[in-house]
């Protein structure tokens, strides 16, 4: 695999890698999967990379864990029979833990990746980990991905050196071709392709820049309505299809969904909920 980190993101994991005090477990959150996975891995290289300047990706043990082939890092997989996407505690026992007391094959230490930890372990796994995580063989490395610590029980986090990754913003393209797929649900007929839409926003940040930008369109087929020429395709299809009480209305309503996006809320459940107040302004006589 080729690590993708942005170079903040692989700054943080160098210092502590060369600070000399790398603790047994670590957890990394935050920013994407695909920047946490890259994290885990040069975390993971730097431990058994048998150069003198860790980790150099260079030699053989190093390139051994970008291509999944290393014998000393087991990365725990969710459960075949299972359709919940867990491991089931039988089988992290029997196929993982159960190793942890044997010494590495090649490398001065073990691995064990936990990649999405929050979604692959349920709290009875959590709990018999924690019993490792406090008295850890020798040689040991714990690592855990998760988008927020905070999934984890709090006995494992308190153990843990917790790692916050840097979120990759999202961009004012990328805003403007949110905006524009919630401005075609809206339009639509059908509700499926704007409650499709809308929960594909799988991060506050993402679902904040979406929203921000719609609130835009929004505004500016206001301002169509009262005789302000724009160009703006969204802002022409907003302005055909809802009269001004209707945009007002759903200005309102994604306001305060983006005012809500700033505490501690289900995000699924919250555009869920937007999506329906949206079909209610759409749909009222």
């Amino acid at each position: 695999m080729e690590l993708s980190l942005k170079q903040e993101n692989r700054q943080i994991i160098l210092d502590l890698v060369r600070s000399g005090r790398r603790p047994h477990t670590v957890i990394i959150e935050g920013d994407n999967q695909s920047e946490r996975d890259s994290a885990a891995l040069l975390l993971a290289a730097s431990a058994v990379c048998t150069s003198e300047e860790k980790p150099c990706l260079d030699c053989a043990q190093c390139r051994k864990v970008l291509e999944g082939q290393h014998p000393d890092l087991l990365a725990p997989q969710p459960s075949k029979k299972l359709k919940s996407g867990i491991i089931s505690l039988g089988e992290l026992r029997e196929n993982f833990l159960s190793q942890a007391s044997i010494k590495p094959n090649e490398a001065d230490t073990k691995i064990y990746l936990f990649a999405d930890a929050d979604k692959l372990l349920r709290e009875d796994s959590q709990n018999t980990l924690l019993k490792l995580i406090e008295e850890p063989p020798q040689n040991i490395l714990f690592i855990f991905t998760v988008e927020k610590a905070k999934a984890l029980l709090p006995t494992v986090r308190s153990r843990a050196h917790i790692i916050t990754l840097s979120r990759t913003p999202v961009t004012d393209e990328e805003s403007e071709l949110l905006a524009g797929s919630i401005t075609d649900g809206v339009v639509n007929l059908y509700e499926y392709d704007l409650l499709l839409t809308l929960t594909s926003l799988s991060k506050k940040e993402q679902a904040q820049a979406a929203l921000t930008a719609f609130t835009e369109k929004l505004r500016l087929a206001l301002a169509f309505q009262s005789g302000v020429t724009t160009d703006d395709s969204c802002a022409g299809k907003l302005s055909r299809k809802l009269d001004r009480s209707r945009l007002i209305a759903m200005a309102e309503v994604t306001r305060k969904a983006i005012a809500r996006l700033k505490t501690n809320v289900n995000l699924q459940l919250l555009l869920t909920q937007l999506c329906a107040q949206y079909r209610r302004i759409t749909w009222q006589k």
